[in-house]
């Protein structure tokens, strides 16, 4: 007997997703500044994505654990954010979301990140 690999329907995955607090401190892995009450361009609409302040942006593609271009571009604007002195091709600070593998918080809102589901991540909050 042989097992026919494309008689069954392909799989369907679940998009992966993490928790994370827009508000919470974060840093820049490059110049290492950080923003106590959260990276300044969340307070920003996100033109590209269409995400309303305070929320993280809303790529389909994933990759929102970090801030679309044109919200650090507003931010700088508004005197906000200065640019990163680090290593940088373009001056913007890389300061990712820290992100949860579950919801301890009400807070905390659901970011389409694009990494692997099984991917593991140093929480400060376990469960």
């Amino acid at each position: 007997m042989t097992y026919d690999l494309f008689s069954r329907k392909n799989p369907t995955f679940s998009t992966p997703v993490r928790w994370s607090c827009t508000s919470e401190s974060v840093t820049c892995r490059r110049c290492h500044h950080e923003w106590d009450d959260g990276d300044p361009a969340y307070r920003f609409a996100c033109p590209d994505c269409n995400a309303t302040p305070g929320n993280p942006c809303q790529r389909s593609a994933g990759g929102n654990e970090r801030v679309c271009p044109a919200r650090d571009r507003a931010a700088q604007a508004a005197k906000l954010l200065g640019p990163c002195e680090g290593l940088s091709w373009d001056g913007r600070h890389d300061k990712p979301l820290p992100l949860r593998a579950c919801r301890t918080n009400p807070a905390w809102q659901l970011v389409r990140t694009g990494s692997p589901v099984a991917r593991s991540f140093n929480d400060r909050y376990p469960s």
